[in-house]
């Protein structure tokens, strides 16, 4: 009933639009009440637009107003279904410029990423090679250091050459210094108490000589006798051996003098080659000495080192193969050359510097990454290892439960079913 109200209403508004033409001015109610002003009445020909135009709210009954709401959804509705069964302007529901514009732009960061992560390849290859040239040299160098170690340790720092070696030199008490060198020693002094007197020192080894001595003169008495027994005996064996010996005795006669004689020979071309190398070390330090003194008379009597000649020509010019000095002009000049090496230099090494700190933020950045890849191995190790711990704890505990139930079925348990079985007759 209020539709119909509210569209009769609605029909009716044209008919009182049409009667009130001839009005001044009409005001334009809120929700479309009322109409604009068709007339500007004099006085308010100053009056904004927005004051021209001012509307009221309506007073419209719960009808009216629940009658326009019907009417505006019912017109967005026919505008939507305008909007939606047109073929040109939807495309299964969805705007196909906005799909086709994510699409390129999810196209253009998918590009953008694989650029991206092939520069940081690149990078990450060019500091891996670094880095492994890096390794390289440092290796080099430590082989070279030990290298050297080793050999200054094999020249310098033998075990024979420390100063403790003769705490452990087997030989130490052979090459040992004797306690005292006879009695005029001076490191045995009035209380060094190595001679008492009356004391033979010399007596275990007299002893000893004439030990030996003895032994020596049986011998060869024992020898004298039995040479007078071979004598008697066989006189021909004795002078044979007699021969061989006096034989024997030539030719070591003739070996020693012959061994003398090339020592002699060798000594002789020694002395020979000493001498001719002294003389030609004398000749070398004359021609030097020659060498030198030459030098010295050139420094002394160049006329171009000591201006010993006139700088200036007759015509009052300067000599040019005599001038050695320099201009103002030509002084600043060296000072300007200078000093642009001087900045040159500066900003080499500013770019050294700088070029410097970004390989060792490259390094910095190779070695975190290189951490955290170890620690998501850590991490993924230890996850494994979890994984399998709980895996054998469950494993046992089934084994445990499978064990416990094998154990109850095979084994006769006392229930209290069983206990309650008895007594229950009344026999």
């Amino acid at each position: 009933m209020a539709e119909v109200d509210m569209a009769a209403t609605q029909e009716e508004q044209p008919e009182q639009l049409e009667q009130s033409e001839d009005h001044t001015i009409q005001l334009k109610v809120h929700g479309g009440g009322g109409l604009t002003a068709t007339m500007v009445p004099e006085g308010l020909e100053g009056l904004d637009t927005h004051v021209l135009d001012a509307t009221v709210r309506a007073r419209l009954s719960p009808e009216e107003r629940l009658a326009r709401e019907v009417a505006r959804r019912r017109q967005l509705e026919l505008e939507r279904r305008q909007r939606i069964f047109n073929s040109k302007r939807r495309l299964i529901g969805i705007d196909q410029q906005t799909l086709d514009a994510q699409v390129a732009e999810r196209q253009r960061l998918k590009e953008e990423q694989q650029r991206q992560d092939v520069a940081e390849d690149r990078a990450m290859l060019a500091l891996d090679k670094q880095l492994k040239l890096h390794e390289a040299e440092k290796k080099q160098m430590i082989f070279e250091l030990e290298k050297e170690c080793r050999e200054f340790s094999s020249k310098n720092l033998s075990k024979e050459q420390s100063d403790t070696y003769d705490l452990n030199d087997p030989l130490r008490v052979r090459k040992a210094e004797p306690m005292r060198r006879g009695d005029a020693d001076p490191r045995c002094g009035t209380s060094s108490m190595l001679k008492f007197g009356g004391e033979d020192l010399m007596k275990p080894e007299r002893k000893r000589q004439q030990h030996k001595q003895q032994v020596m003169f049986i011998e060869q008495q024992k020898f004298e006798k039995e040479m007078l027994i071979e004598e008697n005996g066989d006189k021909k064996y004795i002078q044979e051996t007699a021969e061989m010996i006096a034989l024997r005795d030539e030719m070591e006669a003739n070996e020693q003098k012959l061994r003398k004689e090339l020592q002699q020979s060798q000594q002789a071309v020694n002395l020979e080659a000493a001498a001719q190398r002294a003389k030609q070390q004398q000749d070398l330090l004359e021609r030097e000495a020659l060498l030198d003194a030459a030098e010295l008379y050139h420094h002394g009597n160049d006329p171009f080192l000591n201006e010993h000649t006139d700088s200036l020509n007759p015509n009052g010019r300067v000599r040019r193969a005599e001038f050695k000095g320099s201009t103002r002009n030509e002084r600043l000049e060296g000072r300007r050359v200078l000093e642009q090496q001087a900045e040159e230099q500066n900003v080499r090494k500013y770019h050294e510097q700088a070029q410097d700190f970004r390989f060792q933020m490259l390094q910095e950045a190779a070695r975190r990454q290189l951490i955290l890849q170890e620690r998501d191995k850590s991490r993924s190790r230890r996850a494994m290892a979890e994984a399998v711990a709980k895996e054998n704890l469950q494993l046992k505990a089934e084994k445990i439960e499978q064990t416990k139930k094998l154990h109850e079925l095979y084994t006769n348990k006392f229930s209290d079913d069983f206990w309650a079985q008895f007594g229950t007759t009344t026999r």
